[in-house]
């Protein structure tokens, strides 16, 4: 069985890595685009256009008006939406958070948080998904299995993100110039002020039960693409226990990797879908968690592709590159070993 896909905002850093992965699929074919370049319709145009399934890889506020039509007049089709629009739990929530209205109010709650291997079960024949945020994916992945197993004090919980300049999209601005931002690292939104500390306190209190007020610092990196966060956490069992639960909970899942002893580096994950973790001891009673992943790819185009073949019910990883096997067999794995 193969499909027809829509991409919207094909011309932003990941509707592009959207495209380009859909390309070298198996079972998708990109049946239009939209954009602001010559060669792709204008975002209303592709309205019109009948596809199987559809992705927004559009701005928040905007996305969500897309998304509902698409359910008025698509309700068979499956919409993966890239933006925060429907990530978050509530309209007040969503105010919170993004300074504004919802536009959509009607869809909150009805789109499945597209955190694949949290939510697998719920992807499965969905038609609406909301796919998380890269740093929220960062973050939630090593959290999860952690709180859930109540293997860390849910109440001292620090997350250190350090991200590439395609995290803040491709639309032109000062502080993203080369020259301002080649040879030097700075912070952003830090303590509780970035958006997507909004999704990940609620994507925790819906897998794990617990309560967590995040203390969350992003910053910003000279390079392109990857994300390398560092959890610091309070463990309540032995670092041994931790890594057995965050093993155990990826024992099997195509691109949620736990290594052993060597902390993740960028250019472990960069252009694939892989997430890979590693825990290690910090001072007396702390422990420190890093996660790693592309951005782009396992952050944003390659878990949406990855929602779309859970809820298609194709092979999860179908078209979806990882360095430790699947569709990219015989790839060298770039640092460290799987554990």
């Amino acid at each position: 069985m193969s499909a027809r896909v829509g991409v919207f905002g094909a011309t932003g850093y990941t509707g592009r890595e959207l495209v380009r992965l859909l390309r070298r699929h198996p079972r998708a074919r990109v049946a239009f685009t939209t954009g602001s370049e010559t060669g792709h319709l204008a975002h209303e145009a592709g309205l019109d256009q009948a596809a199987d399934a559809y992705f927004l890889a559009m701005p928040h506020g905007i996305a969500a008006t897309y998304a509902s039509r698409l359910r008025e007049t698509r309700p068979e089709a499956i919409v993966v939406d890239l933006s925060g629009d429907l990530r978050l739990p509530t309209a007040e929530s969503y105010k919170l958070w993004y300074g504004h209205d919802h536009k959509a109010p009607h869809l909150i709650g009805e789109a499945v948080f597209g955190l694949c291997e949290a939510y697998g079960d719920r992807l499965r024949g969905a038609r609406l998904v909301s796919n998380p945020g890269c740093y929220a994916t960062s973050v939630l992945l090593p959290l999860i299995p952690l709180l859930r197993e109540g293997l860390i004090d849910a109440s001292d919980i620090v997350a250190d993100a350090k991200s590439g300049a395609t995290g803040a999209g491709r639309t032109p601005r000062e502080d993203l110039m080369f020259c301002e931002l080649a040879e030097d690292f700075s912070a952003y939104s830090p303590g509780r002020t970035h958006r997507h500390v909004g999704e990940i306190e609620a994507a925790l209190a819906d897998r794990t039960g617990k309560r967590v007020l995040l203390t969350f610092c992003p910053h910003l990196l000279p390079v392109k693409r990857g994300i390398l966060t560092a959890l610091y956490v309070k463990p309540t069992a032995d670092l041994a226990d931790l890594k057995r639960a965050l093993s155990a909970a990826y024992d099997g899942t195509p691109f949620v990797h736990v290594m052993d002893d060597v902390p993740p580096r960028l250019s472990d994950v960069v252009d694939t879908n892989d997430c890979r973790i590693s825990v290690h001891a910090a001072a007396p009673g702390r422990a420190v968690v890093f996660s790693a992943l592309d951005n782009l790819v396992k952050g944003a185009a390659g878990q949406a592709i990855q929602n779309l073949n859970l809820a298609m019910g194709w092979p999860e990883a179908e078209g979806l590159v990882s360095a430790f096997g699947g569709p990219s067999d015989g790839l060298p794995i770039p640092g460290g070993q799987a554990k």
